[in-house]
């Protein structure tokens, strides 16, 4: 009975290790905080009912930038066709809310917006009214904002910490007595630089961890079943 007790509790432990397996970089990623500071982040506008690109996403521009302040994030968005898109709401303590507009180029027809957000790791629903006057086109829709985690990259850091390039940049361009407030910000917006807080790392880890426990775990329910069989 107790043999029969330990082989159960050893497959037990491969089940968990197995499920354990499946969780991914980016959900691991949606519980970490980001430091205070601007990063930027990819992004792709779903249809509402299933996760195919919508025709919106061609009218939102990549990436978004974040701010984050005091532990809360700020998302900024910039708009295309903005003559189009009449009606921008995200969702909002359980109900939608209007974001607001930063800033209008009506030559561009572009316009940035802005809006808090709380998890980058589910996708954010928000509710779109288009209006394309040539066409007679009038009508609203609901799309989900998926956010890639692992695409983040860290602009600049509270406390005027920035990234290498950054530094570097601002370096040289200070010796050649240009601005070098507004060379670093350039420099920042390309960076290719990680967040400091990087998940990758600790995925890594823990996902070894269980792969050492299922082989660990494997080899004692394989001799235990063989001392069952004879």
């Amino acid at each position: 009975m107790k043999k029969k007790l330990g082989t159960y509790l050893l497959l037990g432990v491969l089940l968990v290790s197995l499920f354990s397996l499946t969780i991914t970089p980016s959900e691991a990623y949606g519980s970490t905080e980001l430091a205070d500071g601007t990063y930027t982040i990819n992004y792709t506008v779903l249809h509402s009912d299933n996760d195919s690109a919508s025709i919106a996403n061609d009218y939102w521009e990549k990436p978004a930038k974040i701010t984050v302040n005091n532990g809360k994030m700020t998302m900024q968005m910039t708009i295309n066709h903005s003559s189009w898109v009449k009606e921008f709401k995200v969702a909002n303590n359980g109900g939608f809310s209007d974001v607001s507009v930063i800033s209008t180029d009506s030559a561009a027809d572009k316009r940035v917006v802005q809006f808090p957000v709380s998890n980058l790791a589910s996708p954010l629903v928000s509710k779109i009214h288009v209006t394309v006057a040539d066409i007679n086109y009038d009508h609203g829709y609901t799309i989900r904002f998926s956010f890639d985690t692992n695409s983040i990259k860290t602009v600049s850091l509270a406390g005027g910490t920035t990234n290498s390039s950054n530094e570097n940049s601002s370096n040289a361009t200070s010796s050649n007595g240009s601005n070098s407030s507004s060379d670093q910000q350039t420099s920042g917006n390309s960076s290719k630089t990680t967040t400091t807080e990087n998940p990758e790392t600790s995925d890594t880890a823990m996902i070894s961890v269980f792969v050492l426990l299922l082989v660990v775990s494997g080899a004692f329910l394989v001799k235990r079943m063989k001392v069952q069989g004879e």
